[in-house]
């Protein structure tokens, strides 16, 4: 017999399916269902720096920023409002995306495109794991809990590289942010949609049970290893 549908959807943020779900399922069953939060992964710096480059990238053409980009105009889009999508449904549960992109781009095509900053450097493959969090903005924006679409179609996802660069020389794909020089390196993301929601439903599935998930030793979680409780 299947197990009744429980009474209110869970509230899914985009960034703690990497750091969260992806990192330890034990973990974000615990976050989620029994508010056991687990301490912060990266230091507030990171946010505020975030916060620097989109005021000082608004407005600007992409051109400017970095040549590899597809060609657009930065725009402040939702800003800082938290966006709640509609419902997806898991077998036993269901869940909404809460939360709020870095930046975005009113392309030249008249479609957009959903930018999330880092403040470091990064190959193409690590880039890829940011793409469940990417997806998650599009759905959310385009899938908007009052059925208005904040910036449609959303046609390319990507993150967006500022690396501090000790030479200070202007040369291609260089921006300085407050007098600090950044190397800036673009890294477009495949959009898959249905492997996107394919990976929603296990979330949610997940958290729709009444078991807390086992352990997997293959993460090296040091929250589990700590915890004083064994729940």
């Amino acid at each position: 017999m299947a197990k009744p549908q429980l009474d209110s959807p869970f509230k899914l943020s985009p960034s703690k399916f990497l750091f969260g779900y992806d990192r330890c399922k034990k973990c974000f069953y615990l976050d989620i269902r029994k508010g056991l939060t687990t301490p912060g992964t990266f230091p507030s710096i990171f946010s505020k720096y975030d916060i620097i480059h989109k005021h000082s990238t608004d407005g600007l053409r992409t051109e400017e920023v970095c040549l590899d980009m597809p060609k657009g105009t930065f725009i402040k889009g939702p800003g800082d409002k938290f966006l709640e999508s509609t419902d997806i449904k898991g077998n036993n549960a269901s869940g909404y995306i809460s939360g709020k992109g870095d930046a975005f781009l009113q392309l030249d095509d008249g479609s957009y495109a959903v930018i999330d900053f880092k403040t470091t450097a990064m190959s193409a493959e690590k880039a890829k794991d940011y793409s469940t969090q990417l997806h998650a903005y599009k759905y959310a924006l385009e899938n908007n809990k009052d059925n208005k679409p904040h910036l449609s179609p959303i046609t390319k996802l990507g993150i967006l590289i500022f690396e501090p660069d000790i030479n200070q020389k202007m040369k291609k794909n260089k921006l300085a942010s407050f007098g600090i020089m950044h190397k800036v390196e673009w890294f477009e993301i495949k959009i898959d949609e249905k492997k996107f929601i394919n990976y929603v439903r296990k979330v949610i599935d997940l958290l729709g049970s009444d078991r807390v998930p086992e352990r997997d030793p293959s993460t090296h979680c040091s929250f589990c290893e700590y915890r004083k409780k064994d729940l």
